[in-house]
């Protein structure tokens, strides 16, 4: 809500409802029955969610919508592109292990299916100011940073916020001769978008996610944004997209955007 109101937007809640079974207590209901009782809760929590966010923000438009059905992540998807949704936000408990294996995450599955950037939010963060965007960049390559950074400049000039592009490296990489100009990126980027507050780091770290969140630790980041891409066939099998562990274990919130 404070970031909405930052950027001029409106919000409108958006509830995906649906049940397997009847729960125990509503074994004597009709199947219909028990649906609209779930759908009018959800309504009733969206309502005072609503004026509890209109009372804490002043003056933002909130709205909601609850639909029934499954899977989640399809209905948001069509919702948000039959009416013409900017940006996607929800929150993540994260999952690890056995859990994250078999079941996945809500906030993982959005980004997996939408075209739509989507903000996750962990439990504990808060909104203050957007000040410092961390850009983790799976690429050292001026000229397919070029165009990602492009939309990210979009954003940090509502704010005036710094953008910090971190690209991590292994503990040992096999071209160890080949040495990457970050001054020269730097510059190129600046002079071609005509936004002073970009630089270009460089970390040799064998864990990506931990070297990640140890640079957004260190510059105080208000928003860690990283691209993503549809799910490969060995991503799926080994769980090796950067992106999606990110949903899980980053500390601040973070943007994905398909690349």
């Amino acid at each position: 809500a404070k970031f909405a109101k930052k950027v001029n937007a409106e919000i409108t809640l958006f509830n995906v409802t649906h049940f397997e079974h009847p729960p125990n207590v509503l074994v004597g209901f009709k199947e219909h029955e028990i649906e609209d009782l779930r759908f009018s809760e959800a309504a009733r929590e969206c309502t005072l969610l609503a004026a509890k966010l209109k009372s804490i923000v002043k003056g933002i438009p909130v709205s909601f919508e609850v639909v029934m059905g499954f899977p989640m992540e399809t209905l948001i998807e069509d919702y948000a592109v039959h009416n013409k949704i900017d940006l996607i936000v929800m929150g993540t408990k994260g999952a690890s292990g056995l859990q994250k294996a078999l079941f996945g995450s809500n906030a993982v599955n959005v980004i997996n299916r939408n075209s739509i950037p989507v903000i996750t939010v962990p439990d504990y963060a808060r909104f203050n100011n957007l000040k410092h965007i961390v850009f983790a960049s799976d690429t050292s390559d001026i000229l397919k940073i070029q165009p990602r950074i492009q939309k990210l400049i979009s954003l940090a000039k509502l704010f005036d916020a710094s953008i910090y592009i971190f690209h991590v490296l292994p503990q040992y990489p096999q071209d160890s001769d080949k040495k990457i100009d970050v001054v020269k990126i730097k510059d190129t980027l600046i002079n071609k978008y005509k936004y002073k507050k970009i630089s270009f780091h460089i970390s040799q770290n064998d864990d990506v996610v931990e070297a990640i969140n140890d640079f957004a630790a260190d510059k105080k980041a208000d928003l860690l944004a990283m691209f993503t891409h549809d799910i490969t066939f060995f991503e799926n099998i080994f769980n090796t997209s950067v992106s999606r562990e990110m949903a899980f274990h980053s500390v601040v919130p973070l943007l994905t955007i398909k690349k």
